[in-house]
């Protein structure tokens, strides 16, 4: 049972922990309580760094290799209505990957454009360019996919064209065909849009999560126990265009991760603020039914897990 670094998480593991802990005699197995740091550390740092964090080095250092446990679960609080379980089978959030791209050019002066090779109008074209790599390229009948710049940075004077513009973003898919073919095309877009300008593009596309896939035959199994949990108020997720490092888990061992609603009843969810928002709030009444639904699955699993 997992829970990131995030106060609100970490409350509703430790009060599972206290609800387990006093029937542990009862219990027909092990639970294994993953009281996880730095779960966005990863994408805090350049892909030069080479860092590893969360739940991938808690792995690397050997968080299973004592006790393997047969299933995982975790839960994530989102905008929605107070104490809704909602989640699906398969994928789940999406990977999150690095996209990082130098445009070098020739740097001169501005009022003579001739004599120089402009990477900001380079990266202009790049950056369009990038839009049909989803919209053009990615087979979307297989699954959804996102290419996004978010940072660009080039230049120091109005009048100057610089010798380069740095660029980072971000790649977002659901699925390893997709993931693979969105890299490809992502690099050879912007090398090849820049050698047509005289330019040159510098790629790096670093992986940093993977997709988070929920095992199909554990959200099934797993139905009637959170709507015993949940008082029925359960649903099927969206796809989460967010990562989660979940799924380093997911991927050691069949995963589970569910989200749970926590807006308060006198706001509508879809306008409330969301996760990494400074009006982001917490109806801790909501955090009751968390703690029933964690403790609940793992109480379930151990006594009858799926197929028997």
């Amino acid at each position: 049972m997992h829970a990131c670094g995030h106060d609100t998480h970490t409350a509703m593991l430790m009060a599972v922990a206290e609800v387990l802990a006093g029937m542990s005699d009862n219990l027909p197995g092990t639970v294994l309580f993953i009281f996880q740091p730095a779960e966005e550390g990863s994408s805090l740092f350049t892909p030069a760094s080479g860092k590893t964090l969360g739940a991938k080095l808690m792995l690397q250092e050997g968080i299973f290799e004592k006790t393997k446990p047969d299933a995982v679960f975790g839960l994530h609080v989102m905008p929605g209505h107070s104490g809704e379980i909602f989640y699906r089978s398969g994928a789940t959030t999406a990977s999150g990957d690095a996209l990082d791209i130098t445009i070098t050019g020739k740097q001169g002066h501005g009022g003579m454009p001739w004599t120089t090779i402009d990477p900001i109008a380079t990266s202009a074209r790049v950056i369009s360019g990038l839009q049909t790599v989803v919209s053009r390229k990615a087979n979307l009948s297989i699954s959804s996919a996102v290419v996004t710049i978010g940072s660009i940075h080039g230049g120091e004077a109005g009048n100057v064209i610089p010798a380069t513009v740095h660029m980072t973003g971000t790649i977002r898919t659901y699925e390893e065909s997709v993931r693979k073919v969105v890299h490809d095309d992502s690099r050879m877009t912007a090398e090849k849009i820049a050698e047509s300008t005289g330019a040159k593009a510098e790629v790096s596309i670093v992986k940093i999560y993977d997709p988070t896939v929920n095992n199909e035959r554990l959200a099934e199994w797993a139905r009637p126990v959170i709507e015993r949990a949940a008082d029925g108020r359960v649903s099927r997720a969206p796809l989460v265009g967010a990562s989660e490092d979940f799924s380093f888990y997911a991927e050691a061992t069949p995963g589970l991760f569910v989200f749970m609603g926590i807006t308060p009843r006198d706001q509508d969810p879809a306008t409330a603020a969301p996760n990494h928002n400074p009006g982001f709030f917490v109806d801790e009444s909501a955090l009751v039914t968390g703690t029933r639904t964690m403790a609940s699955l793992a109480v379930n699993f151990l006594s009858s897990p799926p197929g028997e």
